[in-house]
Order: C-alpha cells, then structure tokens, then sequence
C-alpha cells in the first residue's frame, strides 16, 4: 500500500506544482511540449524512488502522453477528473500488474 501512496504522490506533484502554466497551456498546441510536460512528470517516480521497472516506467509515460493528448489538444476529455481518474487507474495497473 505504501508502494501505491508513493505512486500517487509522484503523480499529484508531477502533474500538478511541477507542470508551469506555459506547459499547461502550450502542450494543446506544440508536441514537444507535451513530450517536455510528462519527461518532468516521470522524472518524479524515478526520483522518488519509486522502485519501477522500465516497463512501468514506459507504460506510465506513453499512457500519460496520449491521455493528456486527449484532453489538451484533441479535447476529447473534457473534464478534469476524466482526465485524472484515466491517470490513476493507470497507476492501479503499474501497481497490480506490471511492477
């Protein structure tokens, strides 16, 4: 349980105090910058110490990718929570599954 706290914990202050307003709002319009936002956000489990193998660490990354693809610059999420639920169950999977 302390293993998923910590996953959580990276991923609240990965996507929140550590994503600028500027990647907040520019990685709807420029790929890159949507790519910089998630390489900061994994950069949080690796520091942490999360204790991921690359595979989980690759999952975490594409999945974060294309989620916030879908909700910053194609808006087919349109709610935040959308957004956040599809994050967490991701973590729910690293965490059961692919460790």
């Amino acid at each position: 349980m302390e293993q998923f706290l910590l996953l959580l914990a990276c991923h609240f202050i990965g996507d929140f105090p550590l994503q600028s307003q500027w990647m907040s709002e520019e990685k709807s319009k420029r790929w890159e910058i949507n790519f910089y936002h998630v390489a900061v956000y994994i950069s949080v489990f690796i520091v942490a110490g999360a204790k991921l193998s690359l595979m989980s660490l690759i999952i975490i990354f594409v999945t974060h990718f294309f989620i916030d693809t879908l909700s910053a610059r194609w808006k087919i999420i349109n709610y935040i929570w959308q957004d956040q639920l599809l994050h967490v169950l991701v973590l729910v999977f690293v965490f059961l599954v692919a460790k």
